[in-house]
């Protein structure tokens, strides 16, 4: 069975996520931190292509 790795880090990435434009109507225990800041990780670095590109 998995378990959420650190909690507290949670709200942290689901904020991260909101700060990214992603808006997270409803959260509970099903989902995974490794989920939620892999989603963060790879909308980052699409932003960071896309500057990199502009420039």
């Amino acid at each position: 069975m998995a378990t959420r790795e650190h909690p507290e880090r949670y709200g942290w990435w689901i904020n991260e996520l909101e700060s990214l434009g992603v808006g997270v109507k409803e959260t509970n225990e099903f989902n995974y931190v490794k989920e939620i800041r892999s989603l963060a990780e790879i909308i980052e670095q699409g932003f960071y292509q896309d500057y990199e590109n502009d420039n």
